[in-house]
């Protein structure tokens, strides 16, 4: 059976990993959907980050993964929570 991808229990590490960032660098407004989520780990991979290397603890990949974020925040990429808390 497989698992079911949703906006509060992501599946994948990378989801995790940035809703985590999302919520401790720009606090619980933010509600990113899994589409953005993948969008930004694929500007992250794009532009020379390595998942391999941040997975096994490079600073340098998670500076990198802070600033892809935070761009995208920035830029109103990452959706925030809706006033219904849906």
């Amino acid at each position: 059976m497989g698992k079911k991808t949703s906006p509060q229990k992501p599946v994948y590490a990378h989801h995790r990993l940035l809703r985590e960032l999302v919520t401790i660098n720009h606090g619980d407004e933010y509600a990113p959907l899994p589409k953005e989520l993948d969008q930004i780990a694929r500007k992250f991979s794009e532009e020379g980050g390595s998942w391999y290397r941040l997975y096994h603890g490079s600073v340098d990949d998670m500076t990198h993964l802070r600033k892809v974020l935070q761009a995208a925040v920035k830029q109103g990429l990452v959706s925030k929570e809706s006033e219904w808390g849906v």
